[in-house]
């Protein structure tokens, strides 16, 4: 694999990017964050919001904002803490995401399922599957609850 060298990404930023990332955003249809805006609320004014993110990310002076805080049902009697963040923060998050993806993908191990486009848990039990059937017989658990708090 031959090094990339990468610069600064900002100039990368732009307005075709920036409607990539909330359309990517809206088909989440995901939760209003902390500031109670919607993604449909968001979307109302969608050219000025996304040009304001997009001076934001460009000038370096995009701040998040705070998650807003709910617990799911983890089961019964135990609940997990889920953090949502603004519609906002999450266009500035897929903006990123595509812009490191590209750079950062191709150096992650072939056996790498977790922050990966296109891959998921069942497709990392369905290679965990196939390296048992291979005559893989050990396998380490670690439990990291709490590890984050």
């Amino acid at each position: 694999m031959t090094k990339q060298k990468v610069h600064s990404l900002t100039g990368r930023i732009t307005p075709e990017l920036m409607l990539a990332a909330f359309k990517a955003v809206k088909r989440n249809r995901g939760a209003a964050g902390i500031d109670k805006i919607s993604v449909h609320m968001f979307e109302a004014n969608l050219a000025d919001n996304l040009q304001a993110l997009m001076k934001d990310l460009k000038k370096g002076s995009f701040e998040p904002k705070p998650l807003r805080r709910v617990f799911i049902p983890k089961n019964e009697t135990e609940f997990r803490p889920l953090g949502i963040p603004s519609v906002r923060d999450r266009v500035a998050q897929e903006v990123v995401r595509r812009l490191l993806a590209p750079i950062f993908e191709p150096m992650f191990h072939p056996s790498s399922f977790a922050y990966i486009q296109d891959r998921n848990a069942h497709q990392a039990l369905d290679t965990l599957m196939a390296l048992h059937r291979d005559g893989l017989r050990v396998v380490l658990d670690a439990d990291i609850t709490g590890f984050f708090r």
